[in-house]
């Protein structure tokens, strides 16, 4: 088994296309990935491993009866606390949302959901995405890549 924690969310596709990779076993791989990160807390708001693994089992179903979606089919990806999720509360890293549960995907994740990518969870982020900083004192401050304890910077 290659790195997948380390490949393009390209290269998964690729390999969930050739028979490779399969979603059920990435998505666990990165749920166990998360769950043993040190600074997971600081990382993710929320862990939407039910989720996950549906997306996952649904994904390996298409890609066994060859009837994938798109390139990134079950591909796991993380979404920002900014995107509203169905069912998953959205609070955009304030105290002022907290608690807001969405009945609905935001376009982007029912557009993602709808090309068979795999929602993981809500990632942190400063407030209201508003920082140059990417500061967040009420929620979690999110790691820097390369330096845990730097400021991680500005969004996106």
């Amino acid at each position: 088994m290659k790195n997948w924690l380390g490949m393009t969310a390209a290269e998964l596709g690729r390999g969930i296309e050739n028979g490779s990779i399969d979603p059920v076993t990435l998505t666990e791989t990165y749920l166990a990935a998360i769950e043993a990160h040190p600074l997971k807390d600081r990382i993710y708001a929320r862990v939407t491993a039910d989720r996950a693994r549906a997306e996952a089992a649904a994904a390996a179903a298409r890609a066994g009866a060859g009837l994938r979606l798109s390139p990134l089919d079950g591909v796991p990806i993380s979404w920002k606390d900014l995107f509203d999720t169905a069912g998953c509360a959205t609070e955009a890293g304030t105290a002022l949302l907290k608690d807001r549960i969405p009945e609905a995907d935001a376009e982007v994740v029912r557009n993602a959901t709808a090309a068979g990518l795999v929602c993981l969870g809500k990632t942190h982020l400063s407030e209201l995405a508003f920082s140059g900083l990417g500061v967040n004192p009420i929620t979690a401050t999110p790691p820097c890549v390369n330096d845990a304890e730097a400021a991680p910077g500005g969004s996106s």
